[in-house]
């Protein structure tokens, strides 16, 4: 209960303490078709498939700095095109570490443990691979009823 309320009491000065922060309306940003830095580049690119399609791409897509640069502006509407990458990624790393954490406590469970760890039991592996798979909700089975935490006195600590 306490570890709930710290998370609500971080989240909750997070939104209201932190002043969001605003993108300035003058961003010096126009459309690359309409930058002259961006032309120039253009016209001094060599001629060839690999320069004259990505700068046709720049100039009807994209906005380009006083550089003649494309940029690319973070926003709201832009969100997914970093939300879908990132979950997908999380959720491919979660997979694995779960799967591995089931097999060695599935392992523990065998009479000689250490040889598992050689040599892989493949009924135990696809047992852990099936269970990584569904990762978020045996997460928060476990960390509701407090099987994936343990408390501070249990854990162990080197004797240096």
């Amino acid at each position: 209960m306490r570890k709930l309320f710290a998370i609500v009491l971080v989240v909750f000065f997070w939104i209201n303490v932190v002043p969001p922060a605003a993108a300035a309306s003058d961003t010096h940003l126009v459309p690359c078709q309409e930058s002259a830095a961006f032309q120039q580049r253009l016209q001094n690119a060599p001629q060839n498939y690999y320069f004259d399609e990505p700068y046709q791409a720049y100039a009807s897509n994209l906005l380009c700095g006083d550089d003649g640069l494309p940029h690319l502006q973070l926003r709201f509407d832009r969100a997914l095109d970093v939300a879908i990458p990132f979950a997908i990624f999380f959720y491919f790393a979660g997979f694995v570490g779960w799967s591995g954490r089931a097999y060695l406590i599935g392992s523990k469970q065998a009479s000689k443990p250490e040889e598992l760890e050689i040599f892989i039991d493949l009924s135990l592996a696809i047992r852990s691979f099936v269970q990584g798979l569904l990762w978020p909700l045996l997460a928060v089975k476990e960390f509701t009823s407090g099987e994936l935490t343990t408390l501070k006195n249990e854990l162990s600590v080197s004797p240096r």
